[in-house]
């Protein structure tokens, strides 16, 4: 595995390469942008190939793009999805410029309108938005808790999004946090297999690109998000050393986004985690 840590925005992004890089990170995830706004940030072309050669000197590969939270493209407003499906464009584009092969979206959130129509609606933008997007970036759809009207927490929901497309046209970003509150037990060697398998029969295993890797301050099947500090919540040490320990291809990259990330917390975070390889 290639552990990583999501950085915040301060800092700016060459500094923030230096001190991944520092922690002994293989990998990273940022925003391209305002994660809560519509506008991309502009970049020269030479700051952006200074980018992506600082990731390859430092061997933090892969670089994954984490789209902004405001993309949805289930909304029922007209307005609001046009925006959605521009700035997912953008950031498609900006992900092919820093070379980054993955950009992480929230599935959506139907609003009220259904699940299936909330599927249908983002399997049809994906389809006409495809064609314009850098064949080098894959779009990674990520589990959410289920709370309100969120698209996929369930893993039937995310495979149906994906059985709409050619095999390995779409991925998935799992994230733990996410998943426990959605109700699959990851507090346990067999809670974290049962899941698993669950997801391979569903999902498949061969979809899944990148992990999110948190614990969460919520009890299993709340349907909330509250990330927490590795071994500070509820799943415990033997879920996450399950997680850690399933055999995963060594390039898999295995993102933190724990609270006050940018912080001593990282490191601390880390360490924890390097704990539980080999754990047991």
């Amino acid at each position: 595995m290639r552990f990583g840590v999501h950085m915040p925005q301060k800092g700016g992004f060459t500094k923030n390469v230096e001190r991944v890089a520092a922690l002994g990170c293989r990998a990273i995830q940022i925003f391209p942008g305002n994660p809560t706004g519509w506008q991309m940030g502009k970049l020269q072309p030479d700051e952006i190939g200074q980018r992506a050669d600082l990731l390859e000197e430092k061997d933090i590969k892969p670089l994954v793009v984490h789209a902004a939270y405001l993309i949805n493209l289930a909304s029922a407003n007209a307005e609001f999805l046009a925006k959605s499906r521009k700035l997912l464009h953008e950031t498609m584009q900006r992900a092919g410029f820093y070379r980054s092969p993955y950009v992480v979206l929230h599935t959506g959130n139907h609003g009220g309108q259904g699940l299936e129509k909330g599927l249908s609606q983002v399997i049809r933008c994906i389809k006409e938005d495809l064609p314009a997007w850098p064949p080098s970036v894959k779009l990674l759809l990520e589990n959410t808790a289920g709370s309100g009207t969120a698209l996929g927490a369930r893993f039937e929901e995310m495979a149906e999004i994906l059985k709409a497309f050619p095999k390995h046209t779409l991925g998935v970003c799992i994230d733990t946090a996410h998943s426990w509150a959605a109700g699959y037990d990851l507090g346990s060697y067999a809670g974290v297999h049962k899941t698993l398998s669950v997801f391979d029969n569903t999902v498949g295993l061969e979809n899944l690109h990148v992990i999110h890797v948190n614990d969460t301050k919520v009890n299993l099947g709340s349907r909330v998000d509250r990330h927490a500090h590795i071994g500070e919540g509820m799943i415990t040490n033997n879920g996450f050393a399950a997680i850690l320990n399933y055999g995963w291809p060594d390039e898999l990259p295995v993102i933190l986004e724990t609270p006050e990330n940018g912080t001593e917390y990282d490191r601390i975070n880390l360490d924890r985690l390097e704990a539980l390889v080999d754990y047991g």
